[in-house]
């Protein structure tokens, strides 16, 4: 399938209209954005565990290991099954369509070479995680998944405007942290729904959790900081004004990234304990999922109305 951050470039016009409707508007297409959503939060997911194996600091368990490996296949496999299912916005999975080439594209080769570390990681993972070929599969995934965000995001965005390419979150840094973030809180559920220990309020994890929010909030926000120097340079600048019962635009901005951001912040502030962790971690997952659809979404909408202005 043809993620959003993964689309062919778009041609725009002298005024900055993409020539090709259909294309721009399929970037901005809600199941199109789910659809990466889910995709990167898969691999963010991986990255997550591949990295707690490799360090030794996961726990013991094939089980334990097992639950995230496959919750993290579903949601990395749902492009591709899109595509195989011939969906009306899904005719191209990272490039390639498998009903008119044999051969994927270099980025759908990229991105299937994570699934044999997946496979390795779950076919070692037998009651103890410290032993060295566990370790270097663990350590396999993480590389594989992060280069994966890499690539397709480079290989693509090298071919797109760059505002368009700010609004399909093309860009590596933005893309590796949404993912590691989303993924992360997911993997923290995972763990939840598994065991009944508790993190203490200084784990090394959950700190790590919060610099990461801290980041992702600061690139979220110069995302929409460049948008609006765009709308500066076109003589736009009303674009971003208060408008009568919808409020500004920012303003919806900054009720999204309490969703995407600030919302699982305090979840993992709060230090839940016993089965309220398991709670407060599902709450996080899905609200940073759901706030960074919408924040794609209207992120994207806000680039289309700026673009025919």
């Amino acid at each position: 399938m043809a993620q959003p951050d993964d689309a062919p470039a778009v041609a725009l016009g002298p005024q900055g209209q993409p020539e090709d409707g259909s294309r721009a508007q399929s970037l901005f297409s809600l199941p199109a954005v789910v659809l990466q959503t889910a995709t990167a939060t898969g691999y963010g997911l991986w990255m997550v565990l591949g990295t707690a194996v490799a360090l030794g600091t996961y726990t013991d368990g094939r089980g334990d290991v097992l639950v995230p490996l496959s919750f993290g296949f579903v949601l990395v496999s749902l492009g591709l099954a899109a595509t195989c299912l011939r969906l009306r916005f899904a005719r191209e999975w990272h490039g390639w369509d498998p009903f008119r080439r044999m051969l994927p594209t270099t980025e759908g080769m990229v991105a299937m070479a994570n699934y044999l570390p997946m496979l390795a990681l779950g076919g070692l993972a037998r009651g103890e995680n410290d032993f060295w070929a566990t370790r270097l599969a663990g350590a396999a995934l993480m590389i594989c998944s992060l280069a994966t965000l890499i690539y397709t995001a480079r290989s693509t965005a090298r071919d797109m405007p760059a505002p368009l390419a700010s609004v399909a979150n093309t860009q590596p840094m933005g893309r590796a942290v949404s993912a590691v973030f989303a993924g992360g809180l997911w993997f923290w559920l995972c763990v939840a729904l598994q065991s009944d220990t508790t993190l203490g309020p200084l784990n090394p994890w959950r700190l790590s959790m919060l610099a990461v929010g801290l980041v992702l909030g600061v690139i979220e926000g110069m995302r929409w900081r460049a948008l609006r120097q765009l709308a500066d340079e076109r003589g736009a600048g009303a674009f971003f004004a208060p408008r009568r019962g919808t409020g500004t635009l920012l303003a919806w901005c900054f009720g999204i990234a309490v969703l995407s951001v600030g919302l699982p912040c305090v979840l993992l502030v709060s230090h839940p304990t016993g089965p309220l962790v398991a709670v407060a971690a599902g709450m996080a997952a899905l609200s940073c999922v759901i706030g960074q659809c919408l924040e794609q979404r209207l992120y994207g909408r806000a680039w289309a109305q700026l673009a025919s202005h």
